[in-house]
Parts: structure tokens; sequence; C-alpha cells
């Protein structure tokens, strides 16, 4: 699943090229991705912006004019258009409330599989694609998920943090409520958990995943099964300064690329070429040399140092 630096690295690379753009057309090939679709009356309505908490990207959106010309299906990268796709402008609770009408917020999560590619508009769309929103611009936005995890939902101004996943998120890690103080007391309030149970709590800290709890565990020298109440206030100080150096070194090499993650070019982040000891399970530690060992903490696969982590 794509984590905070490969969600905040895509966002970057479509701010770059559709912030500002407004959509001509939305094509959809797979409607079960949609969680409201009788709302997804999108057409002429323009990106304002393009913001992320945790895993989450929000799109800001504007009606930008109105055109009751229905999707042309003329151009070679729709002739799959699905039925529902001729249905889209033609009932819509948020478009015929004008008191609403010209704002609303686009929730997408991309799950375990799910990307957004910058294409063409011409260029037909790639296996798996489940939407395309296609831009003024002459490029398309498409959302595809091999797994089929993912999914888009719109909101009403304001209204976006009703969602559930998004409204129990925790603080993000690069941000200023993220302080020392709150750290620490949420240890304390966890002190019988694991330490790395805590860091994938998205409830505590929203946007790390297995990748970065791991990375930051090591160049804090902490186990992952370690239990909290057994850390140290000064080794706890360190983790907390540690999370958002490691996030922000992941985001400047573009993410970590395993299997499926790009950012919106298609191209693959290099973090991967950073990392000391996630996925290298038997391999040397960096420092001492000592081979990585694997174990499960909360369920998921943990990778740490038996000797410089304590």
């Amino acid at each position: 699943m794509p984590e905070l630096p490969e969600v905040e690295t895509i966002r970057r690379s479509l701010l770059e090229n559709i912030d500002a753009s407004y959509i001509s057309e939305i094509i959809i090939y797979h409607p079960d991705v949609l969680l409201n679709i009788e709302n997804f009356s999108l057409k002429n309505w323009k990106i304002q912006n393009i913001r992320r908490r945790g895993k989450y990207l929000l799109f800001d959106l504007q009606k930008y004019f109105d055109v009751l010309n229905p999707p042309s299906e003329n151009n070679k990268a729709f002739n799959s258009i699905s039925k529902e796709t001729k249905a889209i402008n033609q009932n819509s609770s948020f478009s015929n409330d004008p008191s609403i009408s010209q704002k609303m917020t686009m929730l997408i999560h991309l799950r375990m599989t799910g990307k957004l590619l910058i294409e063409e508009k011409d260029v037909l769309p790639a296996k798996h694609t489940h939407v395309r929103f296609v831009f003024e611009n002459g490029k398309s936005l498409d959302f595809n998920d091999v797994r089929r995890f993912g999914r888009i939902k719109l909101f009403k101004p304001g209204e976006e943090f009703q969602d559930q996943g998004l409204a129990n998120l925790g603080p993000e890690p690069l941000g200023d409520e993220f302080t020392n103080d709150y750290f620490l007391k949420a240890c304390q309030h966890h002190s019988k958990s694991q330490i790395k149970s805590l860091l994938l709590n998205q409830k505590v800290i929203a946007g790390i995943g297995n990748i970065y709890a791991d990375e930051s565990l090591f160049r804090a020298k902490i186990r992952p099964d370690r239990l909290i109440g057994d850390i140290s206030q000064k080794e706890l100080i360190n983790l907390h300064q540690i999370i958002p150096d490691i996030l922000e070194e992941a985001i400047g090499h573009r993410g970590t690329s395993f299997r499926d993650y790009v950012d919106g070019f298609g191209n693959k982040g290099f973090f991967q070429l950073q990392l000391a000891v996630y996925h290298k399970t038997g391999q040397p530690c960096p420092i001492c040399k000592t081979p990585i060992q694997k174990i499960k903490v909360a369920g998921r696969s943990s990778h740490f140092c038996p000797h410089c982590q304590k």
C-alpha cells in the first residue's frame, strides 16, 4: 500500500499537470470503485487544489461553467464506455442543489495497488483502468487498480471528514500537531503495546506504514516488538525526531517502489535504494553486518537488526 511519502509524491506530480484544469469528460469503465456514482456529474468542474491527509488524496473541485453537451463517443480511447458514463450528467444530487453546486471535494484512497496516472487524452487507457478524467488541456487522469480495492467518493463542501477513515486519523507526522508532547502522551496511553503497533496505528499517527515504521525504528535503535513502557523518554523523543526525517527523505527520493507504486507520471520512486532493514531479511546490517531478521508485530512482517536495535 502506498504510504505517506508515496501519496505525497503522487499529489505533487498531479499538481504539476492538472491543477486548475477543468474536466471535459469523465469515462467510467468499472463503476464499483465509485462509492456514490449517482453524484458523479463532474463535467466542467475545475480542480482548484489537491490535498493529502494521511494516505488519502482530496481533490477540491469548483464548477467552471455549465455545458449540457454529452461526452463524445468518437474518440478511439472511449470505445468501451460503460452505460454508467452516459448517465452521469442526467441525475446528480450534487449538481441539482444550487446551494452546494459550485464546490465539491473528491476523496480518493488508493489502497493496495491503486494508481493515478497522467496520460494524453488520445492514448488508450491501460488495462485495469476503472475511471478516466479527461481535461481541457489535453491530459487525462486515469484511476488504475489491479485489485480494485481503491475507492473514489464525492462530498459536499466540508463534509469529507465525515468519512469514517478520514475522521479517525491522528495528526500528520509532518504537521505542527505532531509534537513531542503529543507523541509522549500517546506512548504513555499505549504503554503496554509494542512500539511498532503504535506507529502503524492510523488513529495515533496518520500515514505511516510498514516500510517507514521499520526504517524509523532502525535509525532510532529500537526493536519493533519492544513494549513502549520499557522505552525511555530520551529514546522516544529521539524516535519522534527521526520519523519526519525519514518521511522527508523518502519524499525527496519520490517514494519507495517494490511492486505497484509509481507516481503520476508512471515513474518509480527510488528510496528503496536507501532502505536499511525493510525487505532485507538475511542481508547484512549496514552498520554492524549482523544479518537482518524478520518477525511478526501487530500481524505485520517487521525487519530489524538484532544487534543494533534493543
